[in-house]
Parts: structure tokens; C-alpha cells; sequence
């Protein structure tokens, strides 16, 4: 996952610190795993999937 490009835009800086980006920075593999084991969106930035748009930068559908 690339989680570095400056030019990454995110939908909803308030609650970044929830975004698979930050939570793979922070190592928050416990909290990763609870939010990808049934993924239904992907991130337009990064490629990361999630169960819930809430938890990646620019969410799109998988």
C-alpha cells in the first residue's frame, strides 16, 4: 500500500487517524484486521480495501 504520495487526496481529514493509511503508519494490525475481513470499498488513493467507505481516504467501490 502506498501511503506516502503527497499529491493523495483525503475526503475526510477529521477522522483520517480511522483510514487505513494512518493505521498502517501507527502498526494498528489488530484494528486492520477487524476492518478488511469482509471488504466492500477500495481506496481511489492507495488501493487499500475496507468493509466501510469510512475507513480509507477516497473511497470507491471494490
Amino acid at each position: 500500500m502506498t501511503t506516502n504520495n503527497p499529491e493523495q487526496i483525503c475526503c475526510d481529514n477529521d477522522f483520517h487517524a480511522g483510514h487505513m493509511c494512518e493505521l498502517e503508519s501507527q502498526e494498528e494490525w489488530d484494528t486492520i484486521r477487524q476492518i478488511t475481513n469482509k471488504p466492500e470499498v477500495k481506496c481511489e488513493n492507495c488501493g487499500a480495501e475496507a468493509n466501510f467507505a469510512r475507513n480509507v481516504c477516497m473511497p470507491t467501490e471494490r
